[in-house]
Order: C-alpha cells, then structure tokens, then sequence
C-alpha cells in the first residue's frame, strides 16, 4: 500500500486503516466524538507541541516524534490531518494526541474534551476501572473533576480575582499556553465558591465531599478544601482527572501549607499515582528511563523542555507501587531533586524502594545500575536549573548522574564523618539497604560493589548484610501476624515515645508540621511502634484532611 493509503481517510473520519468508528469509539457515541473533533483544531493543539510555521496553506515543522535536523512534519487545516515524513505517521487530531501522549482512543477523546472545556460521559461499559464504589459512584466523581478541571482553568484565564495565581506564574515564567496544555487553574480565594459552583452545576454536597474538593467540619459546616490556590490537575494513566494539587499564593496566611493535594478517594489513590505520568509513559518506553523530580512545577518545565519521561510523587513520598508502575515502562529511574539536605534525605529513601522493588525487573541490572541520582547545585531545582541554563544545562547533569549506592555511601559519610562510631553507622545504613534486595545474586554484587566504595572487606559487609536481611524477614513476620490477629476490645495501642511525642506536637500545632518534616527523617521512624499511625495522621493533616479520630477507621 502507498503512502497515501497508509493514511487513508484519517483527515475525513479520524479512523485507523480498515477499522470503523465503531471499534473506535469504545464508551463515547459518534456525536460526542464528533462534538470532541470540531473543537479541537490540529494546528492549535500540534502547535502546543512543536514550532509550526506556514507554508503555503499547510504548517510545518520538525517531527515531534523522531529526531530530525530538516522539517517534515505537516498539518493540513482544511482537512485536519497530519502527515510526518520521517516516520512515516499520520492522522486526525486523536492520532497526534495518542502518539505524542501514549494514551487509547478514549483517553486521547477525554484529554482533548477536557482542553476544549467539552463535559463527555462515557456509554455503559466504556472506560472506568479501579477499585471501591460502585460504576456509577464512580464516574460521577469524575464528572465533578473534569468539570471543575475546567471551571479553574477559565477563571485562571479570565477571572480577575486570579491576577495574584497569574502573576506567580509570569514570575515563574510560565507561558500562557501551558494552561490548557498541563491543566492549570485557579481556586477562589472564598470557602464556599467551589462547593457553590457544584450545587449550581448538579452536583450535590455529599459528591462534592466524596470528590474530596470540600470538607465537612465536626460542627457540620461544609467548605471548600482548595481555596485561593494555584490549581494543577491529576490525571490517571488514560489522562482522566481524578484529583488536584493546590499551591498557595501571595498573601497566604504563614501556616498555610504551601501544598495541598486531593484526600484519597474512590478513583484517587496517591500511593498509586505519578503527576505528570500519563503524559510521561510514551517517552519511558521510547527511552527507557524515566526522571524523578519533586514537585509539579519541576515536571512541567522537564516536559516542556523536551524531557517528557518526568514524573513526581504526590505528598506521600515515592512508594513501591510508583516503582511498579514505573517498571512496567522504564529500566531506568534517574532521581532528581532539590539541592538541598531534605532533597538528599528523600533521594535515599527512594532509591531505597527502588532498589527493593528492582528485584521484580529481573535483578542486578535494574534494581541497582538502573537507579541514579542527580545533584543539583545548591539552591536549584529542575525548574530554576533549565529556566537559567536551558534543556542543555539540565541534560548536562542527567548525562553526569551518579550510581544510586555511590550516592548513598557519599551521603552517608556526610552525615555520619569519619570517626569511628560514624563509620559503624555508614556500614549500617549501607547494610539495611542492602537487606531489601530479594534476590541473592543481586545482592551478592551489590555487596562486593559496596564493599569496594567502602574500603572495607567483601567478608565483614556481607555479614552486616546479612544480619539486616534477618531484621527484614523479622519484621515481614510481625506484620504479616499483627494483619492476621483479631483485635482484642478495649487494648491500647503500643506506641513508642517518640512517636507519641510526634503525635502531640503534630496533633496540638499542626502549623508545626513542615518544620517537622523538615527536621525527622522518616528513615529514624523505622521500626518503632506506632510509625504507621503517625504517617497516616501526618498525612491526614499535611491535606487539610483531619476532622477526628473517625478518620483512622478502616
């Protein structure tokens, strides 16, 4: 088939070569789709991609899909379509969407409804997925995001009560087009104009508590949880919003933290997401790495920039499960975050997970070669280094990434010294990470590996080593048996003290918190009794979320 048949009729229908609008449409009908297609202009939504130019009646500019020093990527307006040379694809505008994001049909349809500020609901059976609460629970919940996603988004462009959220992001030098693109907005500064808006569109009081955008006080009174916020949406996989991150403004009270994320929720589960990673999963599998930074802002410039593998946890730290998901497309995790001794904390307990959870990739190669950290200069990020430096300065210290394990004995001996107790301390810390590693050829090399950086014999390591991997299995075991014992009526909770002096000063001042995260590393927190309990109460509180001790129950 020629060239011209390998497009087909995509600029007419939008649909693949020898397939109907019905195999397309899968949950959306023909009208949705179409509403979707006419609202959504290939040169406008291409154009926030790469650099069009005009060229007669057409556009061009280079493939944003394969490296190419002459331009052959071009956009037809009067027949909306694509054409790419150099690689030879082409399509309608919900092709360009799935190529450049990875996403199916139906998330490429939901994330070009989304930007066009077009409601879609899908048909029974089509989309949805995930855990608890029933179908329709769920999907109402996600009308309340894609909607609301929407709402912020116009008052961010047009409301002038969202002046002091657009000048931050001209101080941050953050284009206008970014918006739409990443899903921007504005929460209203007012502790009901939210919770009112959803009345006035549908959606009851009750939803919009269940959807985690407005609380319900012990006294009964309902509010909005994002107020006067820079507003960022989070996507699940298929592009879908599921829950926000709110960053204060200019003229915030001081206690106000300076990040707020949606609460868990039916479709929302934070150990479980990425930012940014529905839009990073195409390029970790095209490149085989995928980047680590720390806040939102970092992976929006890194995207921008040309590093679409960016990604960043949400709140809760890095987890196994983000491990998992990220192993599913990546070999590769390069750990980036801010230059400083909280940056360096965070960068050792997540490689710690990831080089526990690079057991399930198949061993040595990834759980310790394919984990490397980046330091930054002192007082940078990933946004302030590329919007100084640009894409060059940031690829310059990717490309100067450190293995994780010489990273962590560095760190260590920084923090620990030289003397002889600070010694013993280094080799412990090198050795409980190491008595993660399942598997025993794995960790075997990593032994030798770290006894070399260590200066110490392969002998008395692997012995350190292995005493670790006994506290590993020890403590699965406890756990495994607390899971199965049935709870005896009216027993205390054990709690060791400094957990429980965690829980006063978090509990009694909880605008101590982020001096608390700052100063205790959670790494300290291992082991003792009541560690969980403190997390899941931080937490509760760090999202505005704690409204009693009905919040602990299952």
């Amino acid at each position: 088939m020629g060239e011209r048949g390998a497009v087909g009729n995509w600029g007419e229908t939008g649909c693949f070569p020898g397939k109907g609008l019905e195999n397309r449409r899968m949950g959306f009908s023909a009208d949705t789709i179409e509403r979707v297609r006419r609202a959504s202009d290939l040169v406008e939504v291409a154009g926030s991609y790469v650099q069009l130019r005009r060229v007669g009646v057409n556009f061009r500019g280079l493939s944003p899909f394969k490296k190419e020093k002459t331009p052959s990527f071009y956009v037809h307006p009067d027949k909306q379509f694509f054409k790419c040379f150099s690689s030879g694809t082409g399509g309608d505008v919900f092709r360009f969407v799935m190529m450049m994001e990875g996403l199916d049909f139906p998330s490429a349809v939901r994330r070009l409804a989304e930007r066009a500020g077009i409601p879609v609901e899908e048909e029974r059976g089509g989309g949805g997925g995930g855990s608890g609460g029933s179908g329709a629970e769920r999907e109402r919940l996600r009308q309340i995001h894609a909607s609301l996603a929407i709402h912020w988004r116009d008052l961010l462009l047009h409301d002038p009560a969202a002046e002091p959220a657009r000048a931050y992001l001209r101080e941050r030098e953050i284009p206008h087009e970014w918006i739409p693109r990443f899903g921007l907005g504005y929460a209203p500064a007012a502790w009901t104009a939210t919770l009112e808006w959803g009345k006035k569109n549908g959606f009851s009081e009750e939803e919009m508590i269940a959807s985690g955008v407005a609380l319900k006080a012990q006294t009964g009174r309902v509010y909005d949880r994002f107020r006067n916020r820079l507003m960022f949406a989070i996507h699940d996989e298929g592009g879908r919003v599921i829950g926000f991150s709110g960053r204060v403004l200019a003229g915030a009270a001081p206690d106000e933290p300076k990040y707020v994320n949606s609460p868990e929720t039916m479709i929302f589960k934070k150990g479980k997401v990425l930012f940014g990673f529905d839009r990073a999963r195409r390029a970790m599998a095209e490149t085989g790495r995928a980047i680590v930074c720390e806040g939102q802002l970092d992976v929006l410039r890194a995207q921008a920039a040309g590093f679409a593998e960016t990604v960043a946890p949400l709140g809760t730290g890095f987890t196994e499960d983000h491990a998992k998901l990220i192993g599913r497309f990546a070999k590769e995790i390069v750990i980036c975050l801010d230059a400083d001794a909280a940056g360096d904390r965070a960068a050792g307990r997540l490689g710690g997970v990831l080089v526990e959870e690079g057991q399930g990739w198949g061993g040595l190669a990834k759980a310790e070669l394919g984990v490397k950290v980046v330091r930054l200069p002192r007082g940078d990020d990933p946004d302030s280094l590329i919007r100084k430096g640009g894409a060059e300065a940031f690829r310059a210290k990717l490309e100067e990434a450190a293995d994780f394990l010489d990273f962590f004995v560095d760190w260590q001996n920084q923090q620990e010294g030289t003397s002889p107790t600070g010694r013993r301390r280094v080799v412990e810390a090198v050795a409980a990470l190491l008595g993660k590693v399942e598997n025993a050829v794995s960790r075997t090399g990593l032994v030798t590996k770290a006894a070399m950086k260590l200066g110490l014999g392969e002998g008395l390591v692997r012995e350190e080593v292995e005493k670790a991997r006994k506290q590993v299995n020890l403590r699965a075991e406890r756990e495994s048996a607390e899971a199965k014992a049935p709870v005896s009526g009216g027993k205390a909770l054990e709690v060791h003290p400094v957990i429980r002096e965690l829980l006063l000063l978090v509990m009694g001042s909880p605008s101590r918190l982020p001096e608390v995260e700052r100063r205790v590393d959670e790494v300290w927190l291992k082991n003792l009794a009541g560690e969980g309990l403190y997390l899941k109460i931080r937490d509760l509180y760090r999202d505005d979320a704690w409204t009693g001790l009905a919040d602990l129950l299952p």
